[in-house]
């Protein structure tokens, strides 16, 4: 910063140093892919395993992005449709509860390692705004399953840091 106040007379400058360390988020990519599946919980035993490939009937929820299409209730879709809404419902059931969303650095399947922060960092906004539990796996880092505002802020922070 410099003045040169009053009329040109003195020149007066500084070097602003923050007292602060500053930690920048990364960018999320635009148009990112939708999440990745589920993995399975390891609860064992075979009646939750003969449950799980029922998929149990919860009810109805909005359609999220990434939702399996076969998913979707599409009497709704079509009434929705020609009342002019437009808005596609999911089947709820306890399949997906069985499984954990785990967004892995590994397996984002994009190039650069920039490129792969970006879009786990889309993928962390997508899934924090879909209100999933979602953990993140990192080179050296992992953040176990959760959701919530305090849990997102660790998920970038840790991908700020990679």
């Amino acid at each position: 910063a410099e003045t040169r106040f009053p009329l040109g007379t003195f020149r007066v400058w500084t070097i602003w140093r923050p007292a602060a360390q500053i930690l920048v988020y990364p960018a999320p990519e635009i148009n990112a892919p939708p999440l990745p599946p589920g993995e399975p919980r390891n609860q064992g035993g075979a009646a939750t395993q003969a449950a799980s490939s029922t998929g149990e009937f919860d009810g109805v929820r909005g359609y999220r992005r990434g939702d399996p299409l076969k998913l979707v209730v599409w009497k709704k879709a079509a009434q929705a449709m020609s009342s002019g809404s437009g808005e596609l419902v999911s089947r709820d059931s306890q399949q997906a509860q069985r499984h954990e969303l785990w967004l892995d650095f590994a397996q984002s399947a994009a190039g650069e390692t920039e490129h792969r922060i970006s879009r786990l960092a889309a993928w962390v906004l997508m899934a924090d705004r879909a209100g999933l539990d979602y953990g993140l796996r990192l080179p050296g880092v992992s953040v176990a399953p959760a959701t919530g505002e305090a849990h997102r802020r660790r998920c970038l922070e840790a991908l700020a840091l990679c």
